[in-house]
């Protein structure tokens, strides 16, 4: 059976390339990326103090990733888009080929690293349950034959009264780059464009919950998570405002009658008005959000014995706002902005922020090299993060904040820029048991050079005087400043 599948595919494609062209246009466009860092302590703890929990230490890594984006024009206003992700990887990494019980390669496997991923047993994606397990030994992480991640496909259709848009598509990016994520969603949206104005309405699917679930959660129909959004933006010759309005019903939560776990749907509601305006060498924009809605709606008819000893709904609500100002002398420039989060009371059961975390809204800012910036996150995970259990200090998103920068820079030719930004970061609530609310100050200085239109070449240093923040519930805890060094080169095309 598997020799007539072989033949039947091989067939397949003499007889795709053999014929005669289609029509259609199709166009390219893209980005590779290299990174090289270099983070001296990511831990934040004094590197001469063994007394407390293990991670300190300087690391340094190369990593990269190719994007190729392909759109192919059927008809007249009507596309097809695709998108994929390829080698997005740490250099070296091993893990997707290794063949030995570690996830990383070492010299002893060394010999066995270049075949071990076209062997018929590799076919895991997960880590083993148990190191006795020998059909899963090795298979710590993606293969090298699944490495290439398409994200998008989706059809656009020009029609008569707006653009239609289906399938997998960009999605978390609206007004500012703020709280801009630019991720993919399944998704059916409609831009309808009248004049000035353009009014939006989009549909999202979030998460399918009718598939087999884990532990119960997700045999039930309605344990979807769904996603509605209505905007209207308008645009004049030197400014821009718009409105989006969010309401996300996720029940991604809900269990069967024989789990044991609580059964609830969460709910929320969310306005994010912005602004855009330039008023000749002074740019100006802003952006704010509000929400409310329930974090947490028990399901009580299902398992009472776990759901009705939860107690009463958990309601949530929350603001946040975003002001950047820039003043544009050229060859200088200087600017500055200000983010404001509001962070949960701890004495209080509902909960009073986290609206950036739960719309997973804000990783395409990055305002620092260190504080709140996800590339680095990617690679070393966020500063002060070192157990989850003992020490849940986490900084991916831009809650429970007050972040205010002010930096300087320099255009000396058309083909450089070089900035020197200052920020100063606090928590707007302190969590149970922490005695600081100051994350630290940090000083940023970036150069890029571009060397063709398509090429260009950064190089960064930052130094964060860590805060007490980061002591977390120990206060008995003992910091170091820490420093980062980065350089990327970045090709589009």
């Amino acid at each position: 059976m598997r020799k007539f599948w072989i033949v039947l595919i091989a067939l397949g494609l003499i007889a795709a390339f053999s014929m005669p062209a289609s029509a259609a246009d199709v166009k390219f466009s893209g980005s590779y990326y290299v990174q090289g860092w270099y983070s001296h302590n990511n831990s934040l703890l004094d590197q001469d103090d063994t007394s407390t929990v293990s991670g300190r230490g300087a690391a340094s890594l190369f990593h990269q990733r190719l994007r190729v984006e392909t759109q192919f024009k059927v008809a007249e206003g009507l596309f097809l888009t695709t998108r994929f992700d390829a080698l997005e990887r740490n250099w070296g990494d091993r893990r997707e080929r290794n063949s030995n019980l570690y996830p990383y390669a070492t010299p002893a496997t060394a010999a066995t690293v270049e075949t071990a991923s076209r062997r018929a047993a590799h076919t895991y994606t997960v880590a083993p349950a148990t190191a006795t397990t020998p059909a899963v030994i090795g298979d710590y992480a993606t293969q090298e034959q699944a490495n290439i991640e398409f994200e998008r496909a989706y059809v656009t259709a020009n029609l008569p009264f707006g653009q239609l848009n289906v399938g997998y598509y960009q999605d978390i990016q609206w007004g500012t780059l703020w709280l801009d994520t630019i991720t993919t969603r399944p998704a059916i949206g409609l831009a309808v464009p009248v004049g000035p104005w353009t009014f939006v309405a989009k549909w999202k699917k979030n998460l399918e919950g009718s598939m087999n679930g884990y532990n119960n959660i997700g045999y039930i129909n309605d344990s979807d998570s769904d996603i509605y959004d209505v905007a209207v933006r308008y645009a004049a010759k030197s400014w821009e405002a718009g409105v989006l309005f969010e309401y996300g019903d996720s029940r991604g939560n809900k269990a069967s009658d024989q789990a044991a776990y609580p059964s609830f749907a969460t709910t929320i509601y969310a306005a994010l008005p912005y602004f855009k305006a330039t008023f000749g060498p002074f740019y100006l924009e802003g952006e704010g959000a509000y929400f409310f809605g329930t974090r947490m709606a028990y399901d009580t008819n299902v398992n009472p014995a776990v759901n009705a000893a939860r107690g009463e709904d958990v309601d949530w609500d929350g603001w946040s706002a975003y002001l950047h100002a820039k003043y544009d002398l050229k060859p200088m420039y200087f600017g500055a902005m200000i983010v404001y989060a509001t962070g949960d009371d701890p004495t209080t059961r509902d909960v009073e922020g986290g609206f950036n975390s739960a719309l997973v809204a804000g990783q395409a800012f990055t305002p620092a090299l260190i504080l709140w910036n996800d590339p680095y996150y990617t690679v070393f995970g966020a500063p002060g993060g070192r157990t989850a259990a003992t020490d849940p200090i986490r900084l991916q998103f831009m809650d429970n904040c007050l972040f205010v920068q002010g930096y300087v820079g320099v255009k000396p030719t058309p083909k450089w820029d070089i900035a020197l930004k200052v920020s100063w970061a606090k928590a707007d609530e302190k969590p149970a048991g922490y005695e600081d609310d100051v994350y630290g100050t940090e000083v940023d200085l970036v150069a890029t050079y571009k060397i063709f239109d398509n090429l260009s070449y950064m190089v960064g240093a930052a130094y964060l005087f860590t805060g007490d923040y980061f002591k977390g519930a120990v206060p008995t805890t003992n910091l170091e400043n820490q420093y980062m060094l980065m350089h990327q080169l970045t090709l589009t095309f």
